[in-house]
């Protein structure tokens, strides 16, 4: 049997299939990347959830036969190594993707009604924060989503059954999309005619700082912006620019660039920036699925049987 390294925390669920499919499981806390490096040098498999893996660390492990990516996003994995070291590459499809979608979904609603500036309010200065500032409804608003995959569907059919929203989505590897959503022709016609941009792509050469000074130009003054994505896919540096000159309303963020965002960053003093630590996943029901597949991929791929979500 392999010994398999976890390079973060997971749901216990994960390491005690692995053990009782007979493999040796290292766990590694607090990312240690020192430790990292010394266990991954005979490791058979490696489970990884936000770290770096480089190809100059990947290469240090000889037997390496899989990295089993705990969620979906694969821009921390050194896929040309991977793909040219014959070692496979698995996702867990779908595990959390309704645990994003609806935190896409309450950062949208929570900034939409001025929640969180209005419940410090009161803290501060009483029943008087009742006049203190106006949300806006989100019924029949124009919400618009950029990546119609697992997550992004789960969003839209929520935002369009809930509010009854028009949903404009962009996403040219998806052919068909439900009745109920516009095609956009473009990122552009996103930016322009949503009142919510929610972002749910992958972090590709095309996406990355897909929302610009140019693209925020473009929103309306009482538009959000909602990423649940991935960090480098906004120009964070435009993005406050246009959240202090009032351009758009507002910004709900899990996700950052950088990652963990630095304590004096100006966002955190926005009292119309929402922003969480790539929080989005973190659900009890997601952490499980999540751990349990990525597992899962483990013991096939080390047994000789085909994974689900294999990517390479």
């Amino acid at each position: 049997m392999g010994k398999v390294l976890i390079t973060e925390k997971v749901h216990p669920i994960g390491p005690q299939l692995l053990r009782a499919a007979g493999h040796q499981v290292v766990q590694v806390e607090n990312r240690d990347m020192a430790q990292i490096a010394r266990e991954i040098v005979d490791a058979d498999a490696v489970i990884v959830r936000i770290i770096d893996l480089p190809g100059s660390l990947l290469k240090t492990a000889e037997h390496l036969r899989i990295v089993s990516k705990h969620g979906v996003g694969i821009d921390n994995i050194d896929l040309d190594y991977c793909r040219e070291a014959g070692v496979a590459v698995t996702v867990t499809p779908n595990a959390n993707s309704l645990s994003v979608a609806e935190h896409a979904f309450t950062l949208m609603l929570t900034l939409a009604k001025n929640i969180i500036p209005v419940s410090n309010a009161y803290r501060e200065i009483g029943f008087a924060a009742k006049n203190s500032g106006e949300g806006v409804e989100a019924t029949g608003k124009t919400v618009g989503v950029i990546g119609f995959g697992c997550i992004g569907s789960h969003f839209a059919k929520m935002a369009h059954g809930a509010f009854d929203a028009r949903i404009l989505a962009y996403d040219p590897y998806v052919s068909e999309m439900p009745a109920w959503v516009e095609r956009a022709g473009s990122p552009e016609q996103i930016f322009r005619e949503a009142d919510f941009v929610s972002l749910h792509a992958n972090l590709t050469d095309e996406t990355r700082r897909l929302v610009n000074r140019e693209r925020l130009a473009l929103m309306k003054p009482g538009a959000f912006l909602i990423n649940c994505a991935r960090g480098p896919m906004v120009d964070e540096a435009a993005l406050i620019e246009a959240l202090r000159s009032g351009r758009i309303a507002g910004a709900g963020l899990d996700v950052t660039d950088p990652e963990p965002v630095a304590p004096e960053s100006p966002l955190f003093a926005m009292p119309n920036v929402i922003v969480t630590p790539h929080y989005a996943p973190t659900t009890i029901e997601s952490a499980t699925r999540v751990s349990r597949i990525a597992a899962q991929n483990t013991i096939a791929v080390l047994a000789g049987k085909e994974p689900v979500g294999r990517i390479i």
